[in-house]
This record gives structure tokens, sequence and C-alpha cells, in this order.
């Protein structure tokens, strides 16, 4: 009975993955009709829909988890809190809405990998951690310098947020490619239209605000631009890079 539970969690949480509310950023930073689509989170070009295979709609029926499905369901909850966290943090700090709405997407990815968590029967990573504290030291540190950067400027700011949906998509992308299990495909599926969302919606602010072409900084410009032409939204991203390294945005402080 509680897996059964537990199946109709993931299918609720996964289905409000994708969704949040049309809001605009602020009253002096207002989005464009186009924004308002990609920051609605409605999937755009090929991003298959939730009635689709790999949607949030499909029967998920498997209840046994792999090591390496474990450790990528530990690791994605865990990343999902940095990108709420940061965006907290830099919502704080600068005031724009974009980061307060797009940290209350990030909570419900978040929900949607704990009801993985819980099905496998593991240990919750981020349980009583507060706001900015990880269990990975790795994503501790990203965490740390992220913040840093943001606190810039607003235009640092934009670019840390995309710089986040960039790695997000890569290790998406990785983690999909490593499992045929159902029930994490459909959340994954999720959490990747999600990011892919998010940072079109990054990336058109960033341009607008600067009058310069956004340059992606942990994606190669070919999947760059494939993924925000809604051409490809699973596979192909290539490996996961170093979160360490220094990011190639345009922004970047000198």
């Amino acid at each position: 009975m509680k897996k059964i539970l537990l199946l109709a969690a993931v299918i609720f949480v996964a289905a409000s993955c994708a969704a949040v509310p049309d809001q605009e950023i602020s009253s002096e930073e207002t989005m464009s009709s186009e924004e308002v689509e990609v920051y609605g989170e409605q999937p755009r070009g090929n991003i298959p829909p939730d009635n689709t295979p790999g949607g949030s709609s499909m029967l998920l029926n498997d209840l046994e988890f792999s090591e390496s499905e474990i450790s990528g369901i530990i690791f994605m909850r865990e990343e999902e809190k940095l990108a709420r966290d940061v965006y907290l943090q830099l919502a704080d700090l600068l005031g724009m809405n974009i980061f307060t709405n797009i940290a209350g997407s990030e909570d419900t990815h978040m929900g949607a990998v704990l009801s993985l968590i819980e099905m496998a029967g593991q240990e919750d990573p981020a349980r009583a951690k507060g706001n900015g504290e990880f269990l990975d030291q790795d994503l501790q540190a990203l965490y740390d310098s992220l913040v840093v950067r943001g606190g810039e400027s607003l235009v640092e700011a934009l670019l840390v947020g995309a710089a986040i949906e960039e790695i997000d998509i890569l290790d998406l992308q990785q983690y999909l490619a490593e499992t045929d299990n159902s029930s994490i495909t459909a959340v994954y599926q999720n959490l990747l239209n999600g990011s892919i969302n998010h940072l079109n919606a990054f990336v058109r602010i960033y341009e607008r605000r600067t009058g310069e072409e956004y340059q992606p900084q942990y994606l190669t410009e070919e999947v760059f631009q494939a993924l925000l032409s809604g051409s490809s939204s699973r596979g192909g991203g290539g490996a996961r890079q170093d979160r360490s390294a220094q990011p190639a945005g345009k922004g970047k402080a000198q």
C-alpha cells in the first residue's frame, strides 16, 4: 500500500514540475509575451508534453532501483535544492521576482525527487539541512561560489541562474541516458523540461538587459541552440563538466 501511495505521489508531483503560475518578474522588469510563455513552463518545440512517453502520465511501475539510480536521485535531490537556495538568496539580495518564482518551481522539483527517494527507501540527504547547507561538499562549494558571483550585479545573477540550469540539464541528460526505470524517467524528463524553460527565461532577460548575445557556459553551442529551439530535450548534451570550472559568460567578472 505504501508503495502504491508513493507511486501516486510521484505521478502528481511530476505532473506539477513543469507548471508554475505565469507571473511578472517585477514592477521594474516586465516580461514580454514570449518570456511569459517560456517562464510559464509550457513545453516548447519538440519537448514531449506530459501525455507522451516519458511524460508524467505514463504508468510508473518500476519499484526496484539500482545502486547507480539511487546515487543519481540522491544527488539530484541536493542539486535541485542548490538551485532553489541560490535563487532564494539572489531574490533577497536583488529583489527580483524571477528568482523567487523559479525558486518555487525548484521546490516542486525537489518534491518530485524526494518521492523517488522515498520510493527507493533511502534517506533524504536534504533532511535537517537549512538553506545553503548541503551534504555533498562539491555542491556546497558550488553554492558558496555562485551566491558570491550572483551578488555582484543583476547581470552576474542572471548568468548564475543560466549556469545552474545548464548544469541541471547536463546532469539530467546523463542520468536519463543511464536508466530505463520509468518512475525515474518520468520525473527526470519533467525536470529537464523545466530546466530548459528556466534557461530560456534567464537567457532572454540577460539579452534584453545587456543587448548582448548569451554565450553558453557549460553546454556546447550546438546543444544550447538545439535545446532553445526545442529540437532536443534528451541526451546528446555531453558528459557532465567540472562544476568548479569558471563559466565563460560575457558577464564574467574581470
